[in-house]
């Protein structure tokens, strides 16, 4: 009798190298700012520079992973896997100590999105199995989910529509949403999709995007998961994609934001992104 072949797993999801989006309340023909973490620090860098020189916001970490920012307050939110945490530090205090927000109950804090109209940090442990929220400051800490969840990974919301997605690469990988609160959980993309690393949401467009690190495509749909379609990627893009997954020599890469302009109290603000970057 024969078996069905085994799926490959994953490989061990950090290192990576993650851009995320940062926002800065200025004209709109100012070129837009990208936080990322790169293990070892968190940097900011001019995205329309032509040196594309960084600035250290947080060094000295030991594997720094997904990064979000809570712009009002010029707060940095990180996760360490190797240290098993999440801290912050601010952008107009360089040099000062990192503060740890959640230090227990942690193992693989894949993902993290911060909710800055309700205050709230979200996250992802591919480990655990859990999608969690706190306070920005760690305190009255909830678990969302906890069940029917296998590596859960990137994860992004959409406050002003109260819905939290984020994709999860185990044994049936998929994209799924739910209310902010832990309700109307549902899955919203469930095939042509296998391990699925990165994820975002156009919040002006209303559209969701994600990255595959196995497949080597860039999707984007409707926040339904309707209405799908491929971005167009250049194929040195995919190539050496796919060549970092083979080796392990390179990071994997990971969609963290699509340019979105906003207008906040008269102003033009920009959401910015990109892929992630490779060695």
């Amino acid at each position: 009798m024969e078996t069905a072949p085994t799926r490959a797993p994953p490989p061990p999801p950090p290192p990576l190298l993650l851009l995320v989006l940062y926002c800065s309340l200025v004209p709109a023909a100012a070129s837009p700012l990208l936080l990322f973490a790169n293990r070892r620090d968190v940097r900011l860098v001019d995205a329309g520079g032509v040196k594309l020189e960084s600035t250290i916001v947080a060094s000295g970490l030991e594997d720094a992973a997904a990064v979000d920012f809570q712009f009002s307050k010029g707060a940095v939110y990180w996760t360490d896997v190797s240290e098993e945490a999440i801290k912050q530090t601010y952008l107009n205090q360089t040099g000062a100590a990192a503060q740890n927000i959640v230090i227990s109950g942690l193992v693989s804090p894949d993902g993290l999105a911060c909710d800055w109209v309700g205050k709230k940090l979200y996250w992802t442990d591919s480990e655990t199995n859990r999608i969690e929220v706190a306070n920005l400051n760690g305190t009255s800490r909830k678990v969302l989910f906890w069940q029917d969840l296998d590596q859960p990974r990137a994860i992004a919301l959409d406050p002003a529509h109260g819905y939290m997605y984020w994709t999860d690469w185990g044994e049936a990988p998929r994209i799924e949403r739910a209310g902010m609160d832990g309700s109307t959980r549902k899955i919203i993309v469930d095939s042509d999709i296998y391990w699925p690393n990165g994820l975002t949401i156009d919040l002006e467009e209303q559209k969701l995007y994600w990255a595959d690190a196995k497949l080597s495509f860039i999707h984007r749909a409707n926040l339904d998961g309707s209405f799908r379609n491929m971005l167009n990627v250049p194929s040195k893009l995919c190539e050496r994609n796919i060549h970092s997954l083979r080796d392990g020599s390179c990071a994997r890469r990971a969609l963290s934001s699509i340019p979105a302009g906003h207008t906040i109290r008269g102003r033009r603000w920009w959401r910015a992104a990109s892929l992630t970057l490779l060695p």
